[in-house]
């Protein structure tokens, strides 16, 4: 007794291990898609049974009374496609999802990569793994709503990036042995990424929609670098990036306070058996 475990998203896929017994008829559950039974032929008390689904109640059966288990060995990024399909069937319900641009999600986007830092901050591997898969939807979502406008989809996204790791990191291309070196590494990333982009300034490639006070730093450090001497940066970017940083701050440092006058007052109408806060409750629990 065999039971054969095919991958769902590659059901035709016949596991190496299991070609020498699926020829004389097999039993199916009820998932296996039509395009695995004809390949195979059913038959009545077959001693093979083929399923895509680990934790489907015959295969639960089979297992349990001794039968061997052949499956389909895990391929990293399958969880990958299936995140994308999911995408794909949110978008053919044409609900919210197919409202959204590129534009509309941006404050989305920027939110999940806050989150993402927080959750680095927290060092709690729970937190960050969501935040991620939370990130990793923001790239889903924009390669949908460039897919539908027929510029491109997400595999022409994961194969621009392919190429660009290849080009930019000769080693992949090598037999290496060991550890490589990371200076020589870092010398190949840069010397690559200059010729891929022919920029005609230092300044090409700054992310410009980025904070007034990240952007200045950005700027004056690509110029520090490309040999623009400090005292031709004007006084008055240097003061007011100081003044913002500042401000900034003292900003977190009264939001942060606020924090923790809110949660104090949750926690106070929770000990009342309050699940809701009026205004007038919200005054009650501020001063107590």
């Amino acid at each position: 007794m065999t039971v054969v475990l095919l991958d769902p998203l590659r059901p035709t896929t016949i596991p190496m291990e299991a070609v020498g017994v699926v020829g004389g008829g097999v039993a199916f559950t009820d998932e296996v898609p039509e395009s695995v039974r004809t390949l195979l032929s059913a038959a009545p008390g077959a001693a093979v049974l083929i399923s895509t689904d680990p934790d489907h109640p015959t295969v639960r059966e089979w297992v349990a009374s001794g039968s061997r288990i052949i499956a389909a060995p895990k391929v990293p990024g399958d969880n990958l496609v299936e995140a994308a399909e999911v995408m794909d069937r949110l978008w053919s319900y044409g609900g919210w999802e197919v409202t959204q641009t590129h534009r509309t999600l941006s404050h989305y986007l920027v939110e999940e990569t806050y989150e993402v830092l927080d959750a680095i901050e927290s060092a709690e591997p729970g937190d960050l793994r969501e935040e991620l898969g939370d990130l990793l939807l923001q790239v889903l979502f924009h390669s949908r709503i460039a897919s539908a406008s027929g510029n491109f989809d997400v595999d022409d996204v994961a194969a621009t990036l392919v190429a660009k790791l290849v080009h930019r990191s000769p080693h992949l291309g090598e037999d290496v042995v060991g550890p490589i070196d990371i200076a020589e590494q870092e010398r190949a990333w840069e010397i690559r990424k200059a010729a891929e982009k022919a920029r005609s300034s230092c300044l090409d490639g700054v992310a410009m929609s980025q904070p007034a006070a990240s952007l200045a730093a950005k700027v004056i450090a690509r110029a520090s670098k490309a040999g623009l001497p400090p005292e031709l940066v004007p006084a008055e970017i240097t003061a007011d990036s100081a003044a913002v940083v500042a401000a900034e701050s003292r900003l977190q440092a009264a939001t942060h306070d606020l924090i923790a006058r809110v949660r104090a007052a949750e926690d106070a109408a929770r000990a009342a058996g309050k699940t809701e806060l009026a205004p007038a409750d919200w005054l009650g629990y501020w001063t107590s």
